[in-house]
């Protein structure tokens, strides 16, 4: 369940909301998330079965997780791999969620 940035996807609200199979918890995380960003942020967006799954993702992690898309398209199990690691998008990741970066290092090969 590590996403490919390090963050432990079964501990992300979207993806517990979802799993819970409750809209009115997909509800909350969607309202959390309007006054983070601020704008309409509707329940559906945030259903996802984890990033690295081949279930449904998140609008956020379908459209616009640059790292998400930067691994796929580069054929990386995790930016671990990357060349550029850590590159300026993971670093804003990893400094807002110190533990991916330890995660990151457990998947190192």
């Amino acid at each position: 369940m590590i996403a490919y940035c390090g963050i432990d996807c079964s501990k992300c609200p979207s993806y517990l909301a979802t799993q819970s199979g409750k809209h009115q918890e997909l509800e909350k995380v969607a309202k959390s998330l309007e006054k983070v960003y601020r704008t309409e942020v509707k329940p559906e967006y945030v259903i996802c079965d984890g990033c690295r799954s081949e279930g449904r993702l998140s609008y956020f992690c379908r459209n616009k997780c640059k790292m998400r898309k930067c691994c796929t398209d580069k054929g990386f199990h995790s930016c671990i791999e990357c060349f550029d690691f850590p590159c300026k998008e993971l670093e804003f990741e990893l400094n807002n969620a110190p533990e991916a970066k330890n995660n990151l290092k457990k998947l190192e090969r």
